[in-house]
């Protein structure tokens, strides 16, 4: 029979065992809930990114209309088209209008012209026939524009980027101010602080009432 000393000795030590794994199970749940969070703004992120409009300073040197294979990656290409012009094949295939232009460092840049109708993103984008003639307009003539898109180009992936607008500017060395990512982002900032706070204020709110419930009975 072990002693009550030992058996004190025996005690302590399974409580300390318990401490150490409690202290262990929350700092994994913590490590948890912070990969979570980082994972969503991560996400969050990205997606912004391919949603929001940006800017690039080109010259136009050629536009055609490719057959495309959109059933690969069909998120990456817009839904609002008349589907008529697709097969009945098991991979989709639509017309799609593109835009060659080089950069001022001599590198290429292919878009897309399609119309985002009334779909995501909420461009309302329906003149993609006419952008198309703008650009055939612009071939050789050697005017730089700031061509507005959203979306990302991929060759592993063969995406690009939809342009949205096609402006002309004076030069390559045109500084381009993303106004509207800035402004988005301060909006989206205020409105996150404001949601939090109100979140934290209704928790707290509701703590209160379920403690004064808790004290009547």
């Amino acid at each position: 029979m072990p002693s009550s000393e030992g058996l004190l000795t025996m005690k302590l030590k399974i409580e300390v065992i318990g401490l150490t794994y409690e202290r262990r199970l929350m700092r994994t749940n913590r490590l948890i809930r912070h990969a979570i969070k980082i994972l969503v703004l991560f996400m969050a992120l990205v997606f912004l990114d391919y949603t929001l409009p940006s800017r690039d300073i080109v010259t136009v040197v050629g536009t055609e209309v490719v057959r495309t294979d959109i059933d690969r990656y069909p998120m990456f290409w817009s839904s609002s088209d008349d589907d008529s012009s697709a097969t009945s094949d098991v991979n989709s295939y639509r017309d799609i209008r593109f835009i060659s232009s080089i950069r001022s460092n001599e590198k290429p840049r292919v878009y897309r012209n399609e119309d985002t109708g009334w779909g995501w993103p909420p461009y309302l984008k329906f003149s993609s026939g006419d952008l198309q003639a703008e650009a055939q307009k612009l071939i050789g003539s050697g005017q730089w524009v700031a061509v507005t898109h959203y979306g990302w180009r991929s060759t592993l992936l063969s995406i690009y980027p939809n342009v949205t607008k096609m402006t002309p500017i004076d030069g390559p060395d045109v500084n381009l101010i993303p106004w509207f990512r800035i402004i988005f982002g301060i909006l989206l900032v205020i409105s996150s602080i404001i949601l939090w706070r109100s979140w934290m204020w209704c928790r707290d709110w509701m703590t209160d009432r379920i403690d004064r419930w808790r004290a009547r009975f």
